[in-house]
């Protein structure tokens, strides 16, 4: 499962915030990918038990990144899992 919230960083500019989001597959009823980065940092977008979840956002061209901040909530016993791979293009 892939749990993903909102983290609001006022020093820069969010340029994810509102855009098109998609993950491997969802909550879509309770937690769909929007809710990752919708500005709310009390929603989160959350998928289905998945042996390797995604999210991914569309930017809608060419941007500048300069830092990227997630935030994963962890299963039921409070365990988190990092193992993330970035795709920029």
């Amino acid at each position: 499962m892939l749990l993903f919230c909102t983290v609001m960083d006022y020093t820069v500019d969010d340029v994810s915030t509102l855009k098109p989001s998609f993950q491997v597959s969802g909550q879509y009823g309770q937690h769909p990918p929007s809710y990752a980065n919708d500005g709310k940092e009390q929603t989160c977008a959350a998928s289905e038990p998945e042996t390797n979840p995604w999210w991914a956002v569309d930017l809608g061209g060419p941007t500048l990144v300069f830092m990227v901040k997630l935030t994963n909530s962890g299963d039921d016993k409070g365990t988190f899992h990092w193992i993330i791979l970035m795709m920029l293009s």
